[in-house]
């Protein structure tokens, strides 16, 4: 068996980036939500998450979404690993994704079972060049959350 060495001459770009994302994410698992928000999604009787935050993160490039769920049953079945979440600028029409990074897989939490009361997070890649103030829709699997104000 032969061994090939394989240089890339952008090794320091491509490892500053991973670790841009790498500690993004460690920051927003450990930060927590607390938000104070005054426009958040209403939570009807029989929906199965609710919409606590949105935020600008990482000097504008990311937002960060914050969601509770309320019915884990329904969440655990709309929210599969497959459900590609994805946010809707109202003004033009773009969307964002959910970045997935080699090291670190896609950006969001993705778990089997969804647990009532818990929060969750989803990080969206900025590529509307949205601000705080702008309007956005969110889409999670089936559900959909219009009119939520970025903060």
């Amino acid at each position: 068996m032969t061994r090939v060495n394989v240089r890339c001459a952008n090794r320091g770009a491509a490892t500053s980036v991973a670790a841009f994302f790498a500690m993004a994410l460690m920051g927003y698992c450990l930060a927590g939500c607390a938000s104070t928000s005054s426009r958040r999604a209403p939570a009807d009787a029989g929906a199965a998450l609710k919409i606590e935050s949105l935020h600008m993160s990482a000097a504008g490039t990311m937002i960060d979404m914050r969601y509770r769920v309320l019915d884990a049953a329904r969440a655990s079945a709309l929210l599969s690993s497959k459900t590609r979440p994805r946010l809707i600028d109202e003004q033009t029409g773009l969307e964002m994704a959910v970045p997935t990074t080699a090291k670190l897989g896609s950006l969001r939490q993705t778990q089997g079972v969804q647990r009532t009361g818990r929060t969750y997070f989803v990080l969206f890649v900025n590529t509307a060049r949205i601000h705080p103030g702008s309007l956005v829709t969110a889409e999670l699997g089936e559900l959909r959350f219009p009119h939520l104000v970025v903060e």
